[in-house]
């Protein structure tokens, strides 16, 4: 990207600059090149961040994807340089309606408002050389609010800005606001939808050798432990993971679970019964689902084939 300096381009330190020294900067350095449209946003953003933050006193103009210079609308009073037998273009906000220039006498300056689809745009043209005048541009923006456009203009002999727009800060922190609220959103459906965090492994190495099977229930049988069963067993070393089908609670409803330890003894674990799984801690190698008690009792004993 070509490096452009503009007048205001940094924030103003001391006394302030007259509209001449202004108009002298602007013709000796008059704007070149041209950026993408994803680097005129990220410069956008940037400038605003460090503008909230303090580090800025004002927000300076910006190159635009065309080649035009952008100036922060209400952070800024830009001076159009124009040329005689040449024609600059101011760029309004898309959508704006009913756009007026007024303060140029149609003596020195011939003006006419454009529209470029819903683009309005405002062409000047320098009778002759030497000129400097205030313009201001009146107009509505699509939701309805007032918009006002201060502008200096001057004119040179050869020198002269062809195009100058507007960003727009107040639209950049709705969108900012709205950005927050979607990443919100979504965070609070992940975490809804989250049963747990895997750790960073290859899923590969998630552990399936579970093997499940109905128990014994009441007397010297084994229990009909159909409602009960899971869908499916995995590990990943550190948590074991029961799955239920989905609606498990209406529809045969949440087992206990108990685990064997070491010693071959039942006992109660860690668990969480969250969005159809049980998350175990640990990887006992036997774990026990029981519903009911006595012959209507329901067991599905879970054993990993390792042990």
């Amino acid at each position: 990207m070509a490096t452009v300096q503009q007048p205001n381009a940094q924030p103003t330190v001391g006394k302030p600059e007259s509209s001449t020294e202004v108009w002298e900067q602007a013709i000796q350095a008059p704007p070149e090149g041209k950026i993408s449209k994803l680097s005129k946003q990220a410069a956008e953003e940037a400038l605003m961040q460090a503008y909230q933050a303090g580090r800025l006193r004002n927000l300076p103009p910006i190159v635009g994807t065309n080649g035009e210079i952008l100036y922060a609308y209400g952070q800024s009073y830009p001076t159009l340089v124009t040329a005689p037998l040449h024609t600059s273009i101011i760029v309004l906000q898309r959508g704006m309606q009913d756009p007026k220039g007024v303060g140029l006498s149609p003596a020195y300056w011939q003006t006419n408002t454009l529209m470029v689809g819903n683009q309005p745009e405002l062409a000047i043209t320098p009778r002759f050389a030497g000129l400097h005048g205030n313009l201001i541009i009146t107009g509505t923006s699509p939701s309805g609010k007032p918009m006002n456009y201060p502008i200096e203009v001057v004119s040179d002999k050869n020198r002269y800005t062809p195009m100058v727009g507007f960003y727009y800060p107040e639209d950049i922190l709705i969108r900012w606001q709205a950005s927050a609220k979607r990443q919100a959103n979504f965070q609070k459906k992940v975490q809804a939808e989250t049963v747990a965090v895997l750790p960073s492994i290859d899923p590969s190495d998630l552990d399936f050798r579970w093997k499940m099977r109905c128990a014994g229930g009441g007397w010297f049988s084994n229990s009909d432990c159909r409602s009960i069963l899971p869908e499916r067993v995995f590990d990943d070393g550190k948590q074991t993971f029961i799955q239920f089908r989905p609606g498990q609670g209406s529809h045969g409803g949440i087992p206990s679970i108990l685990a064997e330890n070491a010693a071959g003894q039942n006992a109660i674990v860690n668990t969480t019964f969250r969005d159809g799984y049980y998350i175990v801690d640990g990887v006992p190698p036997k774990i026990l689902l029981i519903a009911g008690k006595g012959d209507s009792g329901k067991v599905v004993k879970i054993v990993h084939e390792g042990h």
